[in-house]
């Protein structure tokens, strides 16, 4: 296998495991999915030797719901080591709780306290769903667990066991916390779960709905959903990235661009082409290229909703990603886009890790709100992925973009970026999307589709454009993106 190929495929391992790792159980055959999980270890309650913080009472907080606090043993991890976790469960005054929202967004010390429902959870509970609160978080946020993953490294470089890497706990996390909530008999009955979060939060229960057939949907930020090459470290793409990151740099040192010192390493360690830790590691550890260049193919494989995509859909859950436009664990949009535009996603344009949106993103969006209402209670149906078309005459670019299934948009926006550098390289995260460079579309009212004319500038190599549209659903407004596109000249 070419080195370069091996070592790039390295550096992109390392930068996600920092991010938001991907884990997977190589040793068992037992899970839902191929190797990732052991199904018996995720339903077996016995082994999450729980402790009650605080036993079901109603919250005093607001005294409108009945909540319970407790640890769980989320796994005996490796030998000698476990890894306890809070789950705050919260059901309504009344009643069962049918399938609940699960996330591990949630502040250590805040699980520890009663927990006021937002008006959006204060309306599931109404509805009969539950809240499932719990922490995945990195470990040195989380008291007690500061310093493991160093140990985790150390166990993972043994036999490249992806049992001992990040998201595999974080995964594992929301599983066996549902297996916890599921226990409560008296207070849960079994329905819907759907996760929800960004980065790790967002990956967290994507990985749940692959591979925990009572996980029903999530809504993924900021999170990868596609096995691009650029992801499978394709030495042309790769080599793209590493040519245009050199000029960049180049440009910086010489003071044609002025980057932030503290930015600039943030760059250098996300970025496709960048010297990670993992490399280092393995060399270390005795391991080959192809040995991490295989579990990294692998994992990546099982890890991607678009990987999955056809026994997911046979399941019927719902999905939805909002990756954002600069984001270093989201950077194959386009590649996404062109292989599986049937996934649905919201663009927010220039968003991303450590990005500041657009000056024209849409203030209204709603869209987990929306996505949630709809995957419990149903009511108006969401607004489906749409097609676009383009042409090129002379100095304009036509845009028309079409609804041709489902509800229709009320309006419509496009943005767009003139030759914009290779996915995942620095340049890719630094140049936004120029503030004037938005447009609102026109509705065509004879064929229905959205549409825009685009001025072009003079000696562009490309341009990369997408459009948002949304509407009122349920009584929230939810936008859904265009195939983010890229044109040649």
């Amino acid at each position: 296998m070419d080195r370069i190929r091996i070592m790039a495929s390295l550096v992109i391992l390392a930068t996600f495991t920092v991010s938001v790792a991907f884990a997977a159980d190589s040793e068992k055959d037992a899970g839902m999915n191929c190797d990732m999980f052991n199904i018996e270890e995720i339903l077996d309650e016995s082994t999450l030797d729980i402790k009650t913080l605080k036993d079901w009472h109603v919250d005093e907080v607001t005294g409108t719901t009945r909540q319970k606090l407790i640890e769980i043993n989320v796994a005996d991890w490796w030998p000698g080591q476990d890894y306890r976790i809070p789950v705050r469960m919260i059901v309504p005054l009344e009643g069962k709780a049918k399938g609940f929202s699960i996330t591990g967004a949630n502040p250590y010390e805040g699980l520890m306290e009663d927990s006021r429902p937002t008006a959006f959870q204060a309306k599931l509970l109404a509805g009969g769903v539950g809240i499932v609160k719990t922490h995945v978080k990195a470990f040195r946020q989380i008291p007690g667990k500061r310093g493991l993953d160093q140990k985790m490294g150390r166990q993972f470089m043994k036999d490249l066991n992806p049992r001992y890497t990040t998201l595999w706990i974080w995964s594992m996390t929301l599983m066996r916390a549902t297996t916890a909530a599921y226990a409560e008999t008296d207070h849960f009955e079994k329905g819907k779960v759907a996760g929800s979060g960004s980065s790790k939060n967002g990956m967290s229960p994507a990985v749940a709905l692959i591979n925990d057939e009572r996980f029903t949907a999530t809504c993924s930020n900021h999170a990868p959903a596609y096995f691009s090459p650029t992801r499978s470290a394709d030495r042309e793409e790769v080599a793209k990235a590493e040519e245009a990151n050199k000029a960049f740099f180049e440009a910086v040192k010489a003071g044609d661009i002025d980057l932030d010192p503290q930015r600039g390493k943030f760059y250098q360690r996300v970025m496709v082409g960048s010297g990670g830790g993992m490399r280092q590691m393995a060399l270390k550890a005795g391991k080959s290229m192809d040995e991490m260049q295989a579990f990294a193919d692998r994992l990546w494989s099982s890890a991607c909703v678009t990987e999955n995509w056809d026994r997911l859909m046979e399941r019927g859950v719902d999905v939805l990603f909002q990756p954002g436009t600069h984001d270093y664990v989201a950077y194959d949009i386009l590649w996404g886009a062109q292989n599986h535009p049937q996934l649905p996603v919201y663009h927010q344009p220039s968003g991303g890790h450590s990005q500041t949106p657009h000056v024209a993103t849409a203030k209204d969006e709603e869209n987990k709100d929306a996505f949630l209402w709809h995957h419990f209670f149903g009511g108006e149906p969401l607004l489906q992925p749409p097609k676009s078309n383009y042409k090129i005459s002379k100095d304009k670019l036509s845009v028309s973009v079409s609804f041709n299934v489902g509800p229709q948009p009320i309006d419509g926006r496009i943005w767009w970026i003139y030759d914009r550098a290779p996915a995942g390289s620095a340049p890719f995260l630094h140049e936004q999307i120029p503030a004037d460079q938005w447009m609102d579309m026109e509705r065509d009212a004879k064929t229905g589709a959205w549409t825009a004319t685009i001025p072009l500038k003079d000696g562009f190599s490309q341009i990369d454009f997408f459009s948002n549209h949304g509407r009122e659903v349920n009584g929230y407004k939810q936008y859904i993106s265009s195939p983010y596109t890229q044109v040649k000249r």
